[in-house]
């Protein structure tokens, strides 16, 4: 089995003279086969390893097992970084399942070690039965080419040395070369669906069709294989993430169905929201951009949504608005939570910013008291030529995405606006021949 992990490793290139990999080690069985032969391997091929360990406060051995994990990483002289997190308290606080909950606080302790131990690659111990047991669950909960593809050899800095080896040649592995490992009993709670697919349906599948692992990965291979070829048809230029936004064009969608769902996959992977997304999903993003009205939205996984803005359709990672601040109008760089920066730059040569679309308020005219703000009810805006209206009402006739909105400063004195965004200007405080000192407005949303 060394000899097949060791050619698989070379075939993908996953790892390279002067790494640093970091192994993900939880102490049980597979984990530790994973460690114990990149370890034999880095001093061939001179590349480190570094254990990593998560702690997961799931069972009551979860402390036992981390120091089963540092005592064998000390015996053998390798380096050993260890985390701990809240599962259940995650879980409970942010309304996920403790499976999902598990895996965004574990890969966030991946994200801190490539950092903290200036690591460039992750080794997950994945193997071919979790790849078969993967496919079934995707397949299960419906999904596409790209979900029957399973799990990738190698994803961004996260490399998966075993997916090609069945769980019997590890279990073989380990008694060969007695590495001890530790038994994690939740392995046994049907609950969680990994496990009921693993200790429930597959036995009856493989009863049946005994090359059904291996078959299911083949499959995905293929899967792959294909997906990509269609991926590679995909033009995506013009498609890029502002902020926690991603917007699509309509006109994308007059494309084959094929294209669009990668485009708008495309785009969940932009803002990381790609788990957890089913067919389903998609489906209802492409309903809304045949027949949805404007701001018309679909819930997604994860507290994101997709909405109908005039001519896109744009992805959206759901924030917390802001608490209400106020914040003096100054000359110089503001920074506004929720928003970003604005810049105002006080001058008497402000025409050339006017013709280049920039909002430039006649300094006399501006209270000396306004602020700048998020807006509130019972807000009024005049707009330039007279006419007072309902500062959301205006927003919509400007075409103001709903969802920036609350976002969008204005500047203000009580319910009075004098500047929205870098939308528009108040009739109340524009130049004109009389002006001599003026406000030039900058906005950058971050």
């Amino acid at each position: 089995m060394e000899a097949q992990v060791i050619q698989f490793i070379t075939n993908h290139k996953m790892i390279n003279s002067g790494d640093r990999v970091g192994v993900a080690v939880s102490g049980g069985e597979d984990s530790m086969a994973l460690l114990n032969i990149l370890h034999t391997l880095a001093q061939k091929v001179h590349f480190e390893v570094v254990a990593i360990h998560i702690n997961h406060n799931i069972r009551r051995t979860a402390n036992s097992d981390a120091r089963f994990v540092k005592d064998y990483c000390e015996q053998n002289f390798i380096e050993f970084a260890k985390y701990s997190v809240d599962v259940p308290e995650y879980s409970a606080a942010n309304k996920v399942s403790m499976e999902t909950a598990a895996r965004i606080l574990r890969y966030e302790c991946f994200e801190n070690a490539l950092k903290k131990y200036k690591l460039n690659k992750i080794a997950i111990a994945h193997h071919l039965n979790d790849q078969a047991e993967t496919v079934l669950m995707h397949l299960f909960r419906g999904c596409g080419l790209e979900g029957a593809a399973g799990m990738q050899p190698i994803s961004g800095p996260y490399i998966r040395p075993f997916l090609e080896t069945k769980k019997s040649d590890i279990i073989a592995y380990n008694y060969r070369n007695n590495i001890q490992h530790v038994v994690d009993d939740t392995n046994e709670d049907n609950s969680y669906r990994r496990n009921y697919i693993r200790n429930m349906v597959m036995p009856l599948i493989t009863k049946e069709w005994r090359g059904a692992p291996e078959n299911l990965a083949s499959f995905a291979k293929l899967a792959a294989r294909d997906n990509q070829y269609i991926a590679n048809q995909c033009d995506m230029n013009g498609i890029a993430r502002e902020g926690n936004v991603v917007r699509i064009p309509l006109n994308r969608f007059y494309m084959p169905d094929s294209i669009i769902t990668r485009t708008i996959y495309y785009g969940l992977d932009l803002l990381g929201l790609r788990q957890d997304v089913e067919i389903k999903h998609i489906e209802a993003i492409i309903a809304l951009s045949a027949d949805g009205l404007n701001g018309e939205r679909v819930s997604l996984p994860h507290n994101a949504y997709a909405v109908k803005e005039y001519e896109y359709i744009s992805l959206v990672r759901r924030e917390t608005r802001p608490e209400f601040k106020e914040y003096t109008f100054k000359v110089g760089k503001t920074l506004v939570e929720g928003f970003g920066t604005i810049t105002v730059t006080k001058t008497i040569s402000y025409k050339l910013a006017i013709q280049r679309g920039l909002c430039v308020v006649d300094a006399k005219k501006l209270p000396k008291k306004a602020k700048w703000r998020f807006r509130l009810d019972g807000d009024m805006f005049e707009k330039i030529g007279g006419g007072s209206k309902k500062l959301n009402a205006y927003m919509t006739d400007k075409k103001i995405p709903a969802r920036l909105r609350p976002t969008t400063p204005v500047l203000a004195l009580d319910h009075e606006v004098y500047c929205v965004g870098d939308v528009a200007i108040s009739e109340k405080v524009k130049t004109d021949l009389d002006t001599i000192d003026a406000y030039v407005l900058e906005f950058i949303r971050q």
